[in-house]
């Protein structure tokens, strides 16, 4: 195959929100125990070795004098506690109580997700957020866990035996496991107000026309989700800004921002909020013709939840969880470019309400709202997410690839050889290297069967080639036609957590309209990245291209250095979700509607 392209120059990062937390010592109280039991946790933010971190809370027994018991470094059980730990401990990093360390029962497991790990009080692992990149066991000793940007996790070396003694924050967890909230320690609440206190039908926008009844205030407390619901809550009547939107699909500043979304941010309208200290609550009515099973897909910039009152949501899954103390709030409140959630959720005919709330803590900020019917637990488990109330326009003209499918070769590393690192290495591999090829296949979506990463779309086969456990060290490259069966701009990309690239030959890329790794680059045919940034959740770029009816050559070139993989390639027209690149592809095919919205009835 044709060299894709040179190597990378430069990169692009992304700005981190500061991260804010409680003071050192700080005891806290909530119901992650068995069964929604309330236990004790306590801040520390004093940065210690793992093994040290640990020890120290062995010898820290329950200070409210609960249990009699010594504590641990926090295990973590759900999407809600995670975000607990991140928001309340002061650090870059938090240890937490996973490790694959022999010495703690737990057994190596080098790269694989799903490996060996442990939670020091034998507990199952019923949820996991490592970032795309992670575990790596890179160098070696790396058998604890971190919570790193965004409460995603990843392996470090836990200090013992003579390995890099890195040092962060952590938290400990006392088992109270308490049928009431602990005294004396902080309670959590719920995170949003029973009711809200405005009332939209009795209030005149000042501007704007759409379903979404929206108020906004500037300069709130954003330390926390709760802080800003509550300020939020005390000043809307007197300081919001009142107005109405079309649609829940826009950025805060307009801008080159081009990071979270599952689908393009664009023809952004008119908002009264600004970058930095921000919130707003946007209402609107959902009009169902009969009863069904929806999923909600949220990706938003820092802080977000969305309620349907009097209605539960059956299962969460992404960066966010449901609220412990309110089974109808679904919630994300780290600081990400793309803190994202799909909720399930059961909705009776007729209407429903629908409250979406957003805050912003620093720099650049934006929301996207999807929905599917059905139950869905990844953002490519269907194409037909759509913005609420979105009106089907015609039909659309899905890109795929011939009826002879991928060409996928899969190259190792031949032994002895010096280990690669960048795309250029991979690229220049000899024809000797050991390889496997595949013909006929019917679209990329890989992972490593025991090294997998964050897979954006379901049922990922094997990598050619696969061998029992998880391997590094070697490259992909595909090849296929691809088959456009209409003029017009298409979105094209991939994702990986590692170093890809994609091109169509002798076709300029126009722009993206979503980079996750906040290091792609476009050069002339080619898009590509070297690695997703640490604060990047996996490294999907997604572009926009303008091609004519007909059939285009298109490659892929993926390299796997020492982390889990995942590999998938997708597009779509313009403006929509993407599908997989799938043989005999290249169709036409009906729009759909959206959630239908219900506009309001003018205000008197």
């Amino acid at each position: 195959m044709k060299r894709l392209f040179v190597l990378l120059a430069g990169l692009i990062m992304a700005p981190l929100s500061a991260h804010a937390a409680w003071p050192d010592g700080t005891l806290f109280t909530a119901p992650f125990g068995p069964g929604g039991t309330w236990n004790l946790y306590k801040t520390v933010s004093t940065p210690m070795t793992w093994v040290d971190a640990e020890a120290a809370a062995e010898r820290s027994v329950d200070p409210l004098g609960k249990t009699g018991k010594p504590g641990h470094l926090v295990c973590i059980g759900s999407a809600a506690e995670n975000m607990f730990v991140r928001q309340k401990v002061d650090g870059g990093c938090i240890w937490m109580g996973l490790t694959d360390s022999e010495k703690r029962g737990g057994k190596e497991a080098h790269d694989n997700p799903k490996g060996g790990w442990r939670w020091l009080t034998g507990e199952p692992i019923t949820y996991a957020a490592w970032r795309s990149m992670e575990p790596n066991d890179a160098g070696t000793g790396e058998d604890a866990v971190a919570m790193e940007s965004a409460g995603r996790w990843g392996d470090w070396p836990d200090g013992s035996n003579g390995f890099a003694e890195w040092r962060h924050s952590s938290m400990i967890e006392w088992e109270t496991r308490s049928a009431e909230p602990v005294a004396g320690a902080i309670k959590i609440e719920r995170v949003l107000p029973e009711k809200w206190a405005v009332d939209f039908s009795k209030r005149e926008p000042i501007g704007g026309e759409g379903p979404w009844s929206v108020v906004s205030v500037l300069e709130l407390n954003t330390m926390s989700i709760w802080n800003v619901v509550k300020d939020l809550q005390q000043r809307m009547e007197i300081h919001g800004n009142f107005m109405r939107m079309e649609r829940m699909n826009y950025h805060i500043e307009h801008g080159s921002f081009f990071a979270g979304g599952w689908v393009e941010i664009k023809d952004n309208p008119q908002f009264p909020m600004r970058t930095n200290l921000c919130a707003a609550l946007h209402v609107a009515k959902v009009k169902l013709e009969k009863p069904g099973t929806w999923s909600i897909n949220v990706h938003a910039d820092d802080y977000f939840a969305v309620r349907f009152p009097g209605h539960k949501w059956k299962s969460v899954s992404g960066l966010g969880g449901i609220d412990p103390l309110d089974p109808e709030t679904m919630y994300f409140e780290c600081e990400s470019g793309d803190g994202n959630a799909i909720g399930v959720i059961d909705l009776p005919a007729g209407e429903s309400t629908v409250e979406v709330m957003l805050a912003n803590r620093l720099h650049d900020g934006m929301i996207q709202v999807l929905a599917a019917p059905g139950d869905h637990t990844m953002d490519g488990s269907t194409d037909q997410w759509r913005v609420m109330g979105h009106k089907a326009a015609g039909d659309l003209a899905w890109p795929g690839v011939s009826s002879k499918g991928w060409t996928v070769i899969r190259k190792d590393l031949p032994a002895g050889a010096k280990p690669m690192d960048l795309l250029k290495d991979g690229m220049t591999l000899p024809e000797s290297a050991p390889a496997v090829t595949a013909e006929g296949v019917e679209k990329i979506n890989y992972t490593d069967s025991d090294g997998a990463s964050e897979p954006k779309f379901p049922n990922p086969s094997e990598l050619p080639g696969d061998k029992p456990g998880s391997q590094n060290q070697f490259v992909v490259m595909a090849q296929a036609e691809l088959v456009i069966p209409r003029d017009g701009l298409y979105h094209i990309g991939i994702c990986s957590d590692n170093r890809a690239a994609l091109r169509i030959a002798d076709q300029q890329w126009l722009r993206f309209v979503r980079d996750n790794s906040y290091k792609g680059k476009i050069e002339g045919d080619t898009i590509h990245t070297e690695d997703a940034d640490t604060i990047g959740n996996y490294g999907m770029l997604f572009s926009e291209v303008e091609l004519k009816k007909g059939a285009y050559t298109i490659e892929v070139f993926y390299m796997n250095r020492d982390v889990p993989c995942t590999l998938s390639v997708f597009g779509a027209p313009a403006g929509y979700a993407p599908r997989l690149l799938a043989k005999d592809g290249g169709k036409i095919e009906p729009d759909i509607d959206g959630m239908p919205l219900v506009m309001p009835v003018a205000s008197k």
